[in-house]
């Protein structure tokens, strides 16, 4: 049977949130399982915030398999669940939920998608290295608590609303015990650039515009740069790394790993993801 017949049988899994036309966890999924042949299908699903109690109960009464969590909702899912696992334990932040044993079992996958992006794609360690991170929301706690588990030797938060910046400092500290630094956007000049090894924008800085919060005059060659955005043609902070010579990746590769993390968690078995990778890349072709 062709694996995109949908019939009685057919195993579903979705991507809630709004808006949600963006998301390619649908073409990277569905891609997965026609690569198996299997007999599943990932639909995305806008949910208003007064109809997000019901989208997720809704998992358990029509039987979906599992279903992953985006913008605006990573915090805010957290009170319809039964049990909360891994990283979103510390970080506050959901984007995976697994229907099981008549539980709903929600967890974060970002942090490790991103780590294993960095070591995958990027070959680069973390474990001893010097991190700035640009931006204090929900995209950066999902990867804060993964980096310091994977040994990382120092991490500077820049921000520019320095209170959100600092209450998520004193956060981690409470946490982990990790004492991070922070600095207000206004003031990179006080910054000693030399010092990191790892540069990573968890904004959406870039996504819909022209912009960077990273003047290039600050960039150097030993700078590994991470942008999470993703999007046709790179972001200008994703260009002007590459023009100073520094290695670097897109949010395309942490959506590849987050995604195949979420496989592994709702099967119990290894995604096939080189036809993800392949389902992501030649759309951006």
């Amino acid at each position: 049977m062709n694996s995109n017949t949908i019939i009685g049988s057919t195993t579903v899994l979705a991507v809630f949130g709004d808006p949600v036309s963006h998301s390619l966890s649908p073409l990277m999924h569905n891609a997965a399982f026609s690569a198996l042949d299997w007999n599943c299908v990932y639909i995305p699903c806008r949910v208003q915030s007064e109809q997000l109690s019901i989208a997720v109960r809704s998992i358990q009464a029509l039987n979906w398999k599992g279903v992953n969590i985006t913008i605006p909702y990573k915090q805010a899912v957290q009170a319809e669940l039964d049990q909360i696992s891994g990283d979103a334990e510390k970080s506050g932040s959901v984007n995976t939920i697994i229907n099981r044993d008549n539980q709903l079992i929600g967890t974060s996958t970002d942090g490790i998608g991103f780590l294993r992006s960095l070591q995958e794609e990027g070959h680069f360690e973390v474990k001893e290295k010097n991190v700035i991170l640009f931006g204090a929301g929900g995209a950066a706690r999902a990867v804060i608590y993964s980096l310091i588990n994977a040994g990382i030797k120092s991490l500077t938060i820049v921000n520019r609303n320095f209170e959100k910046a600092n209450d998520l400092r004193l956060q981690v500290l409470d946490k982990t015990g990790f004492a991070l630094s922070v600095y207000d956007l206004s003031k990179l000049e006080e910054i000693n650039w030399d010092l990191y090894d790892l540069l990573i924008n968890s904004t959406s800085v870039g996504l819909h515009d022209e912009q960077s919060l990273v003047p290039v005059i600050y960039l150097k060659p030993k700078h590994f740069v991470y942008d999470m955005v993703y999007k046709r043609g790179d972001t200008k902070l994703s260009r002007d790394a590459k023009q100073v010579g520094c290695q670097s990746l897109s949010g395309l590769s942490m959506l590849l790993y987050q995604g195949a993390e979420s496989f592994q968690l709702w099967f119990e078995s290894d995604p096939p993801i080189d036809a993800m990778r392949r389902a992501l890349y030649q759309y951006y072709e």
